[in-house]
């Protein structure tokens, strides 16, 4: 089970985030890195924008989200 969800079981103040124009729920007080470990997706090459600034990956385990907030994931793709 989602780590967020089995939170909210216990009585979690929850905030509903958008990645990508889809919401997730999450509890108040996580940050950008324990949300993007929650997706269970790999995340080499994955660029994040806060509200259209993008965040180093060196500093998600710092980044605090809020309720409402926007995010948008990108891909790396190489090639010619």
């Amino acid at each position: 089970m989602n780590d967020f969800l089995e939170e909210r079981s216990k009585g979690e103040c929850m905030m509903v985030i958008q990645l990508n124009d889809k919401p997730y729920e999450m509890t108040e007080g996580s940050t950008l890195g324990k949300f993007m470990e929650s997706l269970d997706i790999q995340l080499q090459g994955v660029a994040v924008a806060v509200n259209y600034e993008v965040i180093p990956k060196s500093e998600w385990h710092k980044t605090m989200l809020n309720d409402g907030m926007s995010l948008v994931m990108f891909h790396a793709v190489s090639g010619g």
